[in-house]
C-alpha cells in the first residue's frame, strides 16, 4: 500500500494479562519464531501502512519488555492503560494528541493475525468523512440463549454479526465520546452506538480471531509459527584429487576415503588425511552458503591442520550451513578411480557421512567410477572425487 495516509495513527491495545489464558507470560508477549505476538502486530502494520505512527498502550508489568520493543521497531514510547479498555483507549488517544490526526484505527493485539483485505477495506474510507468503521463477520451457528447452562430462548441470526478490529474511527469524534461517556463500553463502535452515531460493517476474517483462552492459541499457532522467510533451493558442487604415495611405505598402506579407513592401497598424498571424497562434499555445502573452499577456511600452510581428520573439515562446513538456517536435501558425488572399487565401501561410506552431517543416510549417493585405463588416473597414480550437495537455504521475503 503506497498511498500516505499523514492522518492517520495506529493504537494497539496490549494491555491485557490474560488471566483466561493461564500463562505466567502475558499473551501479547508469547514468542513465536523469536517474536511476541505484539512484535508480529507491529510488523504486520508495517508492512501493510507504511510511515503511520503505531501507539501500543501497556500494563505495568510488562511497561519495560514493551519499552524494548519500542526501541527494536522504532515505534511511538507505550503509554500504561487503566483498568478497562475503555480507559486504555482513552490515554492513548490524549498520547498521540500532538499528531492531530483524523482518524485511529484501534486494534487489540492479542488479534495477531490481521489481514491485509481488511486494512485495504478500511483505509478505503480515510478519505471519507466518517465515524467509525469495523470488520465484521456472518454468523452461521445457530444462537440460543443461556442460563445456568440451561438454554432458555432460541436467538434470530438473522442481521447479527460478530465484530473485530481493527476499528477506524474518527479522532476528534472518538476522544469527545470518552470524555462524556461514564459507562464501560465493549469497543469503539459500541461507544459510538450508544451515542447514535453511525457505525459502517465491512467484511472481516476469521483468523483474525482474539486469543482468549489456551485453545485459542493453539488454533494460531500454526499461522504464528509462520515466519516472514521461505525457502529456496540452492546447489554447491565440490571436486578434489590426490595423488598416490608411490614410495609404497609399509606404515602407510591405506587412505581415508569417506571418512574411512581402507587397507593394502598405497596412501594419498596431501596435507590433512588427504579424503579426496569428504573435501569435495566440504567444498560443495562451503558453495551453497558463499564461505569459499576448503584451502581458505583450513590453509594447507597452517601446520594444525597437518594430518588432520577431514571429518573435522566436513563437521565445520555443516555447522556453517546449520547457521545459516539450511537444510541438505540431498548429496550426490562420484569417486574417480582404477583401485578401489568403491561398491566394496559405499554403504560404510554413506553411513559415515550421514553420521558427520547429522543426516539421513538415504539424502547420500556414493558413486565409483572408473577413468578406463586412461590418463593419471587410469595409470593408478591418484584418486578424484565430485561432488553436488543440494540444500534449502532461507530467503527474505520482500514485501510488496
Amino acid at each position: 500500500m503506497t498511498k500516505n495516509f499523514d492522518n492517520l495513527v495506529i493504537i494497539l491495545l496490549a494491555g491485557g494479562i490474560g488471566n483466561r489464558l493461564n500463562k505466567q507470560t502475558s499473551k501479547q508477549l508469547i514468542y513465536y519464531n523469536n517474536e511476541t505476538i505484539l512484535e508480529k502486530n507491529i510488523i504486520r502494520f508495517k508492512k501493510y501502512i507504511k510511515n503511520v505512527p503505531i501507539q501500543v498502550v501497556s500494563n505495568e508489568k510488562d511497561i519495560t519488555k514493551v519499552n524494548e520493543i519500542h526501541n527494536k521497531h522504532n515505534i511511538l514510547l507505550p503509554v500504561l492503560g487503566g483498568k478497562e479498555r475503555h480507559e486504555s483507549v482513552y490515554n492513548a488517544l490524549v498520547a498521540i494528541e500532538k499528531f492531530n490526526p483524523q482518524y485511529v484505527l484501534i486494534h487489540d493485539a492479542a488479534r495477531p493475525l490481521i489481514s491485509s483485505d481488511v486494512i485495504k477495506r478500511l483505509l478505503e474510507y480515510c478519505d471519507k468523512n466518517i465515524t467509525c468503521v469495523v470488520p465484521t463477520l456472518n454468523l452461521t451457528d445457530s444462537i440460543r440463549s443461556v442460563s445456568k447452562k440451561i438454554i432458555k430462548d432460541v436467538v434470530n441470526r438473522q442481521d447479527k454479526v460478530l465484530v473485530q478490529t481493527p476499528q477506524l474511527c474518527n479522532y476528534k469524534l472518538l476522544i469527545n465520546a470518552h470524555k462524556k461517556s461514564k459507562k464501560v463500553y465493549e469497543d469503539e463502535s459500541s461507544l459510538f452506538l450508544s451515542n447514535e452515531m453511525k457505525v459502517i460493517a465491512i467484511e472481516g476474517d476469521p483468523l483474525t480471531l482474539k486469543i482468549t483462552y489456551q485453545k485459542d492459541l493453539k488454533l494460531l499457532e500454526p499461522h504464528l509459527c509462520v515466519s516472514n522467510v521461505k525457502y529456496i533451493t540452492k546447489i554447491g558442487n565440490g571436486f578434489d584429487i590426490h595423488r598416490f604415495d608411490i614410495k609404497k611405505s609399509a606404515d602407510k598402506n591405506f587412505i581415508h576415503l569417506g571418512g574411512i579407513k581402507i587397507n593394502n592401497i598405497n596412501s594419498l598424498i596431501g596435507h590433512s588425511d588427504a579424503d579426496v571424497l569428504l573435501h569435495a562434499i566440504t567444498d560443495s555445502i562451503l558453495g551453497i552458503i558463499n564461505k569459499g573452499d576448503i584451502g581458505k577456511l583450513f590453509p594447507p600452510s597452517d601446520n594444525k591442520w597437518k594430518n588432520a581428520n577431514s571429518s573435522l573439515f566436513l563437521k565445520h562446513a555443516s555447522i556453517m550451513l546449520k547457521k545459516e538456517k539450511g537444510r541438505i536435501n540431498n548429496i550426490d558425488t562420484v569417486i574417480i578411480c582404477e583401485k578401489p572399487k568403491i561398491l566394496n565401501y559405499s554403504q560404510k561410506i554413506v553411513e559415515n557421512i550421514g553420521r558427520i552431517l547429522d543426516i539421513n543416510p538415504k539424502k547420500i549417493s556414493i558413486k565409483g567410477k572408473t577413468s578406463e585405463s586412461m590418463g593419471f588416473i587410469g595409470r593408478q597414480e591418484g584418486i578424484a572425487a565430485m561432488a553436488i550437495t543440494s540444500a534449502q537455504i532461507p530467503e527474505i521475503i520482500l514485501d510488496d
